[in-house]
């Protein structure tokens, strides 16, 4: 209802919130590591489909868009993989090869599809000009 009262909005608020700590404690109640386990997985997603890609943006010159969407995907479709073997799941965490592997794609995919860019150079160029001048 668009023009329900704040009492109304209030009540649906907490109905979520008691919603949500129900099930947080249903699946808290018996001593598993499934939680974890969740949590290291999304972890190793975000880790593997945007480490690489935030390193090379801060410190390579020539990452292009292609190449970060391939790396990013790349990071993904790995981590899901290497995930879902339990042979692979028990002899390295995911985010390693999944890494790896987008950062190997987006280097890859940044080459061939480089095309030099006068206003990123000067970017650049002035990013390590400031960095040098804070050294010193």
């Amino acid at each position: 209802k668009t023009d329900a009262s704040d009492k109304t909005y209030v009540n649906l608020g907490r109905l979520a919130v008691l919603v949500v700590s129900i099930l947080a404690a249903v699946l808290a109640w018996e001593e598993n590591d499934t939680i974890l386990k969740l949590v290291s997985f999304a972890w190793a997603g975000f880790g593997a489909s945007f480490g690489p890609l935030i390193l090379l943006t801060l410190y390579w010159r020539k990452i292009t868009s292609a190449g970060a969407l391939v790396g990013m995907v790349v990071g993904a479709v790995t981590v899901v993989v290497w995930g879902s073997i339990d042979s692979l799941t028990s002899t390295l965490y995911e985010i390693v090869p999944g890494f790896v592997l987008a950062l190997i794609a987006t280097v890859v995919v940044s080459l061939m599809t480089y095309k030099p860019n006068a206003e990123i150079e000067k970017e650049f160029d002035e990013t390590l000009r400031l960095l040098k001048e804070d050294s010193k």
